[in-house]
């Protein structure tokens, strides 16, 4: 290999490495927390975790390998040509081709990997991921249900366990709630398993399971056995009383008791056991054959399937069309600098994408072949690209600028083209002069007007790809359900916020490095201390604004966000095809009374002061076994007890008797709960005020339910706002010791920084979910450490 070969790689591919490393680490950013929580709570194996974290990156590899391509190209080519080296190079006799060779070589190569990739690996990959969630979740079931809490992972199955023996590591009092309609299966005795029907038979109990009935299951001691080869994990029940009734026919009742009984709990991956791949999971002879299999019979699927398998080469060959189609733009970019390879990337990427989905969407329906729908946007940038080039070497021929392509590169230069605000000594003297008489002076604005700008450029280029990736996930559930195109708009409206929120620190921190890593390369930074300006009064724009956004992001997070979240959560499960209100919600309306029972309760209306379809489940003072059952249709508070109409009491006495008496007038009954008890509306913390959140954890606290983890995201309400404030302390100490080295070893920097710093706030929050530290000190640990260690740094900088 030539040596000009090897220096035109060799620039290619730091920024391409950079590039794909900053895009692949805000896309994971959200993972590095639910990775701490999988080792701390759930006490999975590190080299587990990892594994799973390993394999969720190809579907995310795939579209980031190509745009990390392109900003590498533009970076490497845009620096040659503005330092002349192209110019050089041509001077020197070099035809064009042995400078673009290494160019399309490379481009080539990452087509091959992107292929590769996205055929062989994600496929394998979904398949084992899936599986290891499905063993991950299997073997925490366990350590998930503690004694006085509500077991709801399951849907429309409830688990409460009244204690712990510690010393066997046996339940002692069980309470299961089973709702479900599907096949259940269940066992009286060890040795023999029988497959019972949920819907009621000549031999099956009226009501179990059946639709709209309940089975409850009351057992003095239980515990959980999983099967490692099947991933079963069935719930072993000793003297366990089975209760069910038909909501139709409440005089029809079923009370039966069991020595010994086992459940199995469902498989929350498959309801076979089995995992029914998805057309992401298959390769092209799976594709193939559900091409034979669907074609004139199912043409919607027929039609899904030819996108998902042109997908499978459009993507890829997008490496090759942005190493065409960079070159030339990177070539024309003399003036740009860095900043504007990176907006080029961006927008470039934009384009692509957008007409890739709207291609998609449009092929779904009909109205384009798949064919076209996937490769138009590759063949309209590589004619492009194609052009460009042609007009470059024609440039390079004639030895003048002018035409079209000239006028592109001036409207480019134009728009991303820095300002420059000071260029000679004489101009830094009379400017840092002033610098001690007002806030801001005109470098305070230089300073925040070169931040803001990296700023903007880092914010959109991460809002941009989180769309991306967001809808790439969700475009089968768009397709399949017939999504209109506003919804989608609408939604991805309501989402912007909230990625943000999200990206809105790392955007701060690499932002924070690369201005001052320009005006240190500049040489700006040193003539500001030759004249005596100390770099605390350098930094002092951006710290100021760093504690504006934080102070404006708490705001947003307690006023803004909670509405815009609520809304994209709806929008999201319309085009997802759920139900408004989740099966998952309707099962935590579970409380845990301050006496010897359990309230179980559709819905509350706080204005008539009333409960609707509630469930009182009284239990025996010292054995754990049902002594009455109460149901009505409303349960309304008079301001002295509850009065429950048009529904029926059931006792259970010692002897196995039974006295059914139904509510034909409305009837006052006495429990210890007030109407503010149960004013808890079921929401998530992110869609709720710091004042809302606090009082839903009061009131879940009462109703027995853990509030570790919700408390961690009370107290990180007020923590996460003012992490930008501190990736600005933390990026200070680095970017003034960053030199000439410029503005992509600030980006660098800033991922490491980065990663590290969510780790450890990953970690101290994961902590304190599960009660290992105080809620409070465990969303500000990382805020407190990292704050420190930056001022300590920041005091030993020769400012």
């Amino acid at each position: 290999m030539k040596i000009l070969t090897r220096y035109i790689f060799k620039e290619m591919v730091g920024p391409t490495l950079l590039g794909f490393g900053f895009y692949t680490f805000i896309i994971l950013v959200r993972n590095l927390f639910d990775m701490a929580g999988m080792i701390i709570k759930r006490s999975l194996p590190a080299h587990t975790v990892a594994e799973m974290l390993l394999l969720s990156l190809p579907h995310i590899v795939v579209l980031t390998v190509p745009m990390s391509l392109l900003f590498g190209i533009l970076i490497a080519v845009g620096r040659l040509s503005a330092d002349s080296e192209i110019i050089a190079m041509r001077a020197l006799g070099m035809s064009t081709r042995t400078i673009y060779r290494p160019v399309f070589i490379f481009s080539f190569l990452m087509f091959l990997l992107n292929l590769y990739l996205i055929n062989v690996v994600q496929p394998a990959g979904n398949i084992r991921l899936q599986a290891l969630r499905a063993e991950a979740f299997t073997s925490s079931v366990e350590k998930e249900i503690k004694p006085r809490l509500f077991y709801n992972e399951y849907e429309n199955l409830m688990i409460y366990v009244n204690d712990l023996d510690t010393r066997t590591g046996r339940w002692r009092g069980v309470f299961v709630a089973d709702s479900r309609t599907d096949v259940s299966l269940d066992a009286s005795t060890p040795q023999k398993l029988v497959a019972n029907s949920t819907v009621a038979g000549n031999n099956a109990p009226a009501g179990l399971g059946g639709r709209g009935g309940q089975r409850i299951i009351v057992a003095e001691s239980g515990s959980l056995s999983i099967v490692k080869q099947t991933r079963q994990v069935w719930m072993n029940l000793r003297t366990a009383e089975n209760h069910a009734w038909e909501p139709r026919r409440p005089d029809r009742y079923d009370r039966t008791t069991n020595v010994y009984q086992r459940m199995l709990l469902p498989d929350k991956f498959s309801e076979t056991g089995r995992f029914v791949k998805g057309l992401r999971e298959m390769t092209l002879p799976e594709y193939f054959e559900q091409l034979r299999l669907t074609r004139g019979k199912y043409p919607d699927i027929y039609r899904a399937v030819q996108i998902e398998i042109h997908k499978k080469f459009s993507l890829p060959f997008a490496c090759i069309v942005f190493g065409v189609l960079g070159l030339p733009l990177g070539i024309t970019n003399r003036r740009g600098g860095k900043s504007s390879g990176f907006s080029l990337s961006i927008g470039i990427i934009m384009v692509y994408y957008l007409m890739i989905t709207n291609g998609e969407r449009l092929s779904e329906s009909g109205q384009i072949s798949p064919a076209v729908a996937m490769w138009a946007p590759n063949i309209l940038l590589l004619s492009i690209g194609i052009y460009l080039l042609a007009w470059a070497n024609r440039e390079a021929r004639v030895g003048k600028e002018g035409g079209v392509f000239s006028s592109i590169r001036r409207i480019i230069n134009r728009i991303f083209s820095q300002a420059p605000a000071v260029t000679q000594s004489d101009e830094h003297s009379s400017i840092l002069s002033r610098l001690d008489i007002t806030f801001p002076n005109i470098l305070d604005r230089y300073v925040l007007r070169e931040f803001l700008r990296n700023l903007a450029l880092v914010l959109i280029s991460t809002i941009a790809l989180a769309l991306i990736i967001s809808y790439t996930e969700l475009s089968g559930d768009i397709r399949d359900n017939h999504i209109p195109l506003q919804t989608v708009l609408t939604y991805y409206r309501f989402m912007i916020p909230q990625i943000v929120n999200w990206t809105l620190p790392i955007s701060v921190l690499v932002s924070t490095l690369v201005t001052f890593g320009v005006l240190a390369k500049n040489n700006e930074v040193t003539a500001a201390k030759s004249v005596g300006l100390s770099l605390y009064r350098v930094a002092l724009p951006i710290v100021f604004i760093a504690a504006i956004m934080s102070i404006a992001a708490y705001f947003i997070l307690d006023f803004v966000l909670p509405y815009s979240n609520q809304r994209a959560e709806q929008l999201e499960r319309t085009i997802k095809g759920k139900k408004t209100v989740s099966a998952m919600a309707q099962q935590k309306l579970w409380f845990l009374g301050k006496g010897r029972y359990l309230i179980n309760f559709l819905s509350y209306d706080r204005r008539a002061r009333e409960l609707s379809q509630v469930q009182v489940f009284e239990l025996h003072p010292t054995e754990f076994r049902l002594t009455r059952r109460i149901y009505a249709e409303t349960a309304k508070f008079d301001g002295q007890g509850w009065v429950f109409s048009k529904g029926w009491v059931r006792s259970f006495l010692a002897d196995n008797e039974t006295t059914f008496t139904p509510i034909a007038t409305p009837i006052r009954l006495y429990y210890g709960e007030r109407p503010e008890d149960f004013e808890t509306e079921v929401k998530s913390p992110d869609q709720m005020t710091f004042g809302q959140l606090r009082r839903y954890i009061e009131n879940i606290t009462k109703a027995g339910y853990a509030a570790e983890e919700l408390t961690v995201k009370l107290y990180e309400k007020t923590s996460w706002p003012f992490i930008s404030m501190v990736m600005v302390l933390i990026a200070l100490p680095f970017a003034f010791k960053i030199g000439r080295r410029g503005a992509l070893y600030g980006v660098g920097i800033a991922l490491v920084l980065g990663i590290f710093y969510w780790m450890v706030f990953a970690i101290f929050t994961k902590f304190g979910e599960v009660g290992n530290l105080p809620a409070i000190l465990s969303a500000w640990s990382a805020n407190i450490l990292f704050a420190i260690g930056a001022i300590y740094m920041f005091l030993h900088v020769e400012t």
